[in-house]
């Protein structure tokens, strides 16, 4: 069977203002924005296939410059061919890219290949990645970037009434974090479980370990399910002390994008649950990784922080893999993702989500939605360091 070919790749952005009273924030910041990076190929038939760069997030004309230098490779390739696009890619950028932005574009394209030959062929993601593992997989909810109870307690009741039992909080400060978990496990007790992120992984300005061993240890009474990126991520040694004080799950990294770049980590055993961003390392080197996890008897949590299509895309590869945990839906408050869902949304069950019944990913666009969301260019696309100084918690250690 002759397929259509790649005839362009595209990148659009679209960015949603979050309103002051939400005041999102986390351990490196505001969260300002959601911005999506969102990426279109379009074949010789008027077909397309979207994909989605988490980094559009934090960066904007590196984008638009890697996704055409990929473009002029890939144009006039056959659709089908996505391993061979992958390789076509690596290759042209080896001596620039073994990590980073350059492979984060790379997945955008590589995901949007995989959704434009599901539609193309009328099968969904899940079957072209050889077919089910599972009939469905837990998803949790994931935001928590908030300072006061309250507004927790309010936001992950929301994700309860929509099906979902596991809810993601972030770290704002060490000092503050513990009160916010007490008052979730009060309200929640064993109705809805609890994952605390720290995301060490991406702060400009990490704490120090001994602060992160610390915050484990105060932890650990609340049986939280894991402690995400305790740490940089290049601190595999911080790692090592964290993993070896705490019997907390520690899950990481997500910044982490390729099987070879985890090798270390893993050999290290520093990960309980292996976590990469979906979007960013795509289904096929996202296929190396989860398979490198497997071989170390190690659970996959699927990282998805961007718009229904990373989402989708983690729940379809979720479902192919024997060793994945969990998938993430990014629960903040905005209204791109109605948009983007084939059928404006999809439906949790007690936890759940079950097989996309689409073809493709289950995602769709319509340009107008770039008019109403418009990118405003700016230096720091998401999240401002300015307001919010957290760098003071380097230099000492959380009360015991």
């Amino acid at each position: 069977m002759k397929l259509s070919t790649i005839q362009n790749v595209e990148v659009f952005f679209l960015e949603y203002p979050f309103p002051k009273n939400l005041n999102y924030q986390y351990s490196g910041g505001l969260v300002e924005n959601m911005i999506i990076g969102l990426i279109r190929i379009t074949d010789s038939e008027g077909e397309y296939g979207l994909g989605e760069v988490t980094h559009a997030q934090f960066t904007h004309q590196p984008i638009i410059g890697l996704v055409e230098h990929f473009k002029n490779i890939l144009v006039g390739l056959e659709i089908g061919q996505i391993n061979h696009a992958w390789e076509k890619m690596y290759a042209s950028s080896v001596f620039w890219n073994r990590e980073g932005l350059g492979i984060g574009v790379m997945g955008g394209i590589n995901i949007a290949m995989y959704d434009l030959l599901g539609k193309r062929l009328k099968l969904p993601v899940y079957q072209l990645l050889g077919g089910l593992n599972k009939e469905k997989i837990k998803i949790y909810a994931s935001n928590g970037l908030f300072t006061s109870s309250d507004d927790l307690i309010k936001d992950a009741k929301k994700a309860y009434s929509m099906g979902f039992r596991i809810y993601k909080m972030r770290v704002v400060t060490p000092e503050t974090i513990i009160d916010l978990v007490k008052e979730f496990k009060k309200e929640f007790s064993n109705k809805m479980e609890l994952i605390v992120d720290a995301v060490q992984g991406s702060t400009a300005n990490p704490w120090a370990t001994k602060v992160s061993i610390n915050l484990a240890k105060q932890l650990e009474e609340y049986k939280i399910l894991f402690f995400e990126e305790p740490c940089r991520v290049e601190n595999l040694q911080g790692y090592k002390e964290i993993k070896k004080s705490t019997n907390l799950n520690i899950a990481g990294a997500e910044s982490i994008p390729t099987a070879r770049a985890f090798k270390p980590y893993l050999e290290s055993e520093v990960f309980d649950i292996v976590q990469f961003d979906i979007a960013t390392s795509g289904f096929t080197e996202g296929r190396r990784i989860a398979d490198l996890a497997y071989v170390h008897n190690k659970p996959v949590a699927l990282h998805s922080w961007g718009s229904a299509i990373s989402i989708m895309a983690g729940i379809h590869f979720g479902l192919t893999i024997p060793n994945s945990a969990f998938t993430e839906y990014c629960f903040m408050d905005h209204p791109l993702n109605d948009l983007l869902f084939e059928n404006n949304k999809i439906k949790i069950q007690e936890g759940y989500i079950e097989k996309p019944k689409t073809y493709g990913l289950g995602v769709k666009f319509d340009e107008k939605i770039i008019e109403q969301f418009p990118y405003k260019e700016k230096i720091n696309t998401m999240i401002s360091t300015s307001a919010v100084s957290y760098t003071h918690l380097r230099a000492h250690e959380t009360p015991e």
